[in-house]
């Protein structure tokens, strides 16, 4: 059934194309494509934020003994960490920054 429907579909195509032109067959379909690539992208950006971690209290990074930094490998950039908002390391050229504590005096 799902072979004689697409069976069909090719033979108006065709006969589409060939009578008025591949532009009025191939734009639906690159506006279909399109638009199943932009739901898609949509669609994960919804159930990404829906698997947020728990709640998570603000740390005081000042308060330990040492101070955080973060630093990216990538290119070098340091980020003193005043308070923390999550247990996760910022992201900096595309890739998690790696945690270094530094002990104070």
């Amino acid at each position: 059934m799902i072979y004689l429907a697409a069976v069909a579909a090719l033979l108006v195509a065709t006969v589409v194309g060939v009578n008025f032109g591949w532009r009025w067959v191939l734009a639906p379909v690159l506006g279909w494509v399109l638009l199943r690539w932009l739901l898609g992208s949509l669609r994960a950006l919804v159930a990404d934020s829906s698997h947020a971690p728990e709640a998570f209290d603000a740390i005081d990074a000042r308060a330990a003994d040492g101070r955080t930094i973060f630093w990216c490998e990538e290119c070098g950039t340091e980020v003193l960490a005043l308070r923390r908002g999550s247990p996760r390391a910022p992201s900096h050229c595309g890739q998690r920054m790696h945690e270094r504590t530094e002990l104070g005096d």
